[in-house]
């Protein structure tokens, strides 16, 4: 409904800039509606027929619609990413707390163990 309102002014809007067209020079690389020196009046109104204008309007709802599904495409895709990589980061956190309590265990276990090809030779 908004989009029908929305196209519905863009219209009325166009149709008011139609009726008080001005003059429009280019002087020099600019445009202006004031006439400067050597400046030139361009011809601004749409000489294109009703059918190009047809054509045009169905060529940009078209675009309109194809953006807008590339857009929920690329937002599903971004979620599913920063959700992946909250996963992996909550794993890392799990594995590190595993990590630290398998060490605080071998610390409060007492002696750590040798193992036997890096302890000391037997007294006879």
């Amino acid at each position: 409904m908004k989009t029908l309102s929305h196209l519905l002014a863009i219209i009325a809007l166009g149709l008011c800039t139609g009726l008080q067209a001005e003059t429009v020079y280019r002087c020099g690389n600019s445009y202006s509606q004031t006439p400067c020196p050597g400046g030139n009046a361009i011809d601004t109104t749409d000489s294109r027929t009703p059918e190009q204008r047809k054509a045009h309007e169905a060529s940009v709802k078209q675009e309109r619609r194809t953006g807008d599904a590339l857009e929920k495409t690329r937002l599903k895709e971004e979620a599913a990413t920063r959700k992946a990589l909250e996963q992996a980061e909550k794993a890392q956190r799990d594995a590190d707390k595993a990590a630290q309590k398998t060490a605080e265990k071998k610390k409060s276990s007492g002696k750590e163990k040798i193992p036997a090809y890096r302890a000391p030779p037997a007294k006879n």
